[in-house]
């Protein structure tokens, strides 16, 4: 009976181990986490946030833009949580007036950009994202994103739906700039360094691994008469 335990014990743990690799792991994540409500983003990811859980990936935003936290988290946010339910960023003036933020990457990022983003523009306003060679939003445009209002059949909150979107490149980017209306666009879970979102989610194989380790652990069950 130890035998047959061990054995299944062996191939929970490694099952286990497949499923960590399966999650997505490409590019890195800014998902804002512990950064507070109203509180300026400026070198959170640069150092400057005091929490030994967030990464120095040498990123900077501009003096405008702002963490918000979903009043249904505890903040004073009028939008539906994000994916991950961590706090999005804002650029913060006086309402829909034309606006522009910067966000700087000191050691620079190739292949993509990709966020997750809810709109609320009036009078046919968008958003452009550009994404640039050099810092503060200078030398060469390498691509170019065109948000437009995704939350025209909202009522409560205001701001129920985030869509995510990104774009491919081809070269190395220091700066991302964000020109529109403000306080009219909510951005979370930044990924920099791929086109596609870093959110990890399980893949077939994890899903796979789960069903076994559930048959596993119920014969586990079985041999000690529970």
């Amino acid at each position: 009976m130890l035998r047959s335990t061990s054995k299944v014990l062996v191939l929970v743990s490694a099952i286990s181990m497949c499923a960590v690799s399966a999650f997505a792991n490409s590019g890195e994540l800014l998902d804002f986490q512990e950064l507070g409500n109203l509180q300026a983003v400026g070198n959170f990811y640069n150092g400057g946030s005091g929490l030994s859980i967030t990464p120095n990936y040498g990123v900077t935003f501009s003096s405008n833009f702002y963490g918000l936290r979903a009043a249904l988290n505890g903040g004073a946010g009028n939008f539906a949580s994000p994916p991950l339910n961590m706090p999005a960023i804002f650029m913060n003036g006086a309402t829909g007036s034309p606006v522009m933020g910067t966000m700087n990457v000191t050691p620079g990022f190739s292949t993509g950009l990709n966020f997750y983003f809810t709109a609320g523009f009036t009078g046919g306003q968008t958003e452009t994202v550009t994404i640039w060679s050099g810092m503060n939003g200078t030398g060469t445009v390498l691509a170019i994103i065109n948000l437009a209002n995704n939350n025209g059949s909202c009522s409560a909150p205001a701001y129920c739906s985030w869509s995510n979107i990104g774009a491919s490149f081809t070269g190395t980017a220091h700066s991302v700039t964000f020109s529109g209306p403000a306080n009219e666009l909510g951005i979370a879970d930044i990924t920099i360094g791929a086109s596609s979102t870093a959110i990890p989610e399980p893949s077939p194989i994890y899903l796979f691994g789960t069903g076994v380790i559930l048959i596993s652990l119920s014969k586990i069950r079985r041999m000690f008469g529970a």
